[in-house]
């Protein structure tokens, strides 16, 4: 009796929070790097507890060139706008020769698709 009273409020909860329903589906961020040299960046995101509270945890990451990374996966609205905003933080390391896009301007955030699920990608380099 206990198991069916959890399966039921969990499905409650995870219909609630659009989980189940298709509205919120697990989504990429991918950062890609088509330059000829590695790109170093750090990004953070705010992360919710309900111990600590809210906290912004942040990540250094290098894309090796003609390489790719997730750079985060959550559940995001299925015609969400502004994926930009997902991160508090996106500092990219200057590299010398190369020229870098912004990770503010939603435009430079291509969206697609992979088996029905949202996929964001950011070039870190001008092409």
């Amino acid at each position: 009796m206990k198991k069916i009273l959890f399966l039921i409020l969990a499905s409650i909860t995870l219909i609630s929070c659009g989980v189940l329903n298709g509205n919120s589906p697990m989504t990429a961020f991918i950062v890609k790097n088509t330059s000829e040299k590695p790109i170093s960046f750090t990004a953070g995101v705010l992360k919710h507890s309900q111990i600590a509270g809210p906290q912004i945890i942040t990540n250094s990451f290098t894309v090796n060139p003609n390489d790719s990374i997730i750079a985060r996966q959550t559940y995001f609205k299925r015609d969400g706008e502004n994926p930009q905003n997902w991160f508090t933080k996106f500092d990219i390391l200057p590299v010398e020769g190369i020229e870098l896009n912004d990770p503010k301007i939603r435009e430079n955030w291509k969206k697609s698709s992979k088996d029905n699920a949202p996929i964001y990608t950011f070039t870190l380099n001008k092409e």
